[in-house]
């Protein structure tokens, strides 16, 4: 079969084949950008997972830390931690019913939380140093790695790791010398605020590869169908790709800006709404609001009847939020099980009374999947933009009005 030499096509066939080629290109860019553009959130959602994970940690470590350590009662499976003798610390005390507690430490809890975790979820975490009170706590390449990092002067190091138990995604953060480190680590002459080692965390990260190559597949095949069709129909492909492109670029953003359970903006989004709202009330002297809501016992909620359970809780009480607020107002979902509502134009009495109804109408809700039915409550934090406000002192506000809810028995709302 002979084909015809370019010199002898029709100009109909050159403009088809030129602009195939033209938009063929365009396609394959296109589609390589969302590809591109969906690594990268799914890998800046495991690194924000991590640095969640690590946050976490150094919280609870320092809650350790701030009571001198934990006492646990000495039971089958609990051991003595000896390296604390080795400090001169003994660990174990005995009581008057002559049960036995024995001491853990920070570095021993993350170890311990560290194995709930990997059994639960295969998470892990670890605690290291370049000077070790314990030798279990060496650090591994990529700790040394990471802490060669913070010597340079790096916050956060992070990197995918291959081995025989599969992909894992490694993060790492530097920790720094507190007042209560020092009972422990004072042979070594740290100062507050030296970089005394760093907590890694590890994620497996097989399941997000897997999505991945998912992203990948499905790149390729929607590219070789898009291709295809071109060759039918030049025009009628260069339309649908207009929509099509215009519908995964909306999705994306629609995707960025979401929380992907309760369908309300996440938190992300959010504060780049309340840092822009509370810029425009400064230039025009306008009011602004924030509301915290926490759900009052909702570990409770979790273990008793199960996470798709809680998940329907978050996902309920977020469409009553919603349903509560004004066009202008936008609800975010903060973290975990806690909601902010940015709220604009409305005076400090109305804001109160706004976060007064919400808080009504949650506890009034029943909410009921099969044969379980519950009612929830909430607590609730009001903060208004007052004279010599910042950004941050307004955020503050609200959360310590959270925290007062908290306190004082829970199932309220705190205006400061």
């Amino acid at each position: 079969m002979k084909f015809p030499s370019l010199r002898k096509m029709n100009p109909a066939m050159m403009f088809y084949l030129n602009l195939s080629l033209v938009i063929s290109l365009v396609i394959v860019a296109i589609y390589l950008g969302i590809y591109l553009r969906n690594n990268r959130l799914l890998m800046d959602s495991v690194k924000q997972q991590a640095a969640s994970y690590f946050d976490l940690i150094v919280r609870v470590r320092r809650w350790n830390a701030g009571f001198g350590g934990i006492y646990v009662e000495k039971k089958n499976g609990v051991e003595t931690n000896r390296y604390l003798r080795e400090i001169g610390t003994e660990p174990d005390v005995v009581v008057a019913d002559g049960r036995v507690f024995t001491l853990r430490n920070p570095a021993l809890m993350t170890k311990e939380i560290s194995n709930i975790f990997s059994e639960h979820s295969g998470i892990q975490f670890h605690i290291t140093s370049r000077q070790l009170l314990n030798k279990e706590n060496a650090p591994d390449l990529f700790e040394q790695r990471a802490l060669k990092s913070f010597e340079e002067g790096n916050r956060e190091f992070s990197e995918i790791e291959r081995g025989p138990t599969g992909p894992r995604y490694r993060y790492m953060a530097p920790l720094m010398v507190e007042q209560s480190c020092q009972k422990c680590h004072f042979k070594f002459n740290y100062k507050v605020g030296d970089i005394r080692g760093g907590i890694s965390v590890s994620i497996p990260f097989k399941k997000i590869e897997d999505e991945l190559d998912l992203n990948l597949k499905a790149i390729i095949g929607l590219s070789i169908l898009s291709l295809v069709l071109l060759l039918g129909s030049s025009y009628l492909m260069l339309n649908q790709m207009a929509a099509k492109i215009e519908a995964a670029n909306l999705a994306i953003k629609e995707a960025s800006i979401t929380d992907e359970l309760t369908g309300l903006r996440n938190r992300r989004f959010l504060m780049t709404r309340f840092s822009e709202e509370f810029e425009r009330a400064r230039r025009n002297g306008g009011t602004l609001g924030l509301i915290m809501i926490d759900l009052d016992h909702f570990k409770r909620i979790n273990d008793t009847y199960g996470h798709p359970f809680g998940d329907l809780v978050l996902k309920r009480v977020a469409q009553s939020i919603e349903e509560m607020l004004r066009d202008y107002d936008v609800a975010g979902r903060y973290g975990g099980e806690e909601f902010a509502v940015v709220a604009t134009g409305t005076s400090s009495s109305d804001m109160l009374l706004l976060a007064e109804r919400i808080r009504q109408r949650i506890e009034q809700m029943e909410i009921q999947n099969n044969k379980t039915t519950v009612r929830v409550t909430t607590s609730v934090g009001v903060a208004a933009l007052a004279d010599g406000d910042t950004l941050e002192t307004l955020l503050k506000r609200a959360d310590n009005a959270l925290y007062q809810a908290k306190h004082e028995g829970r199932n309220r709302t705190v205006h400061l």
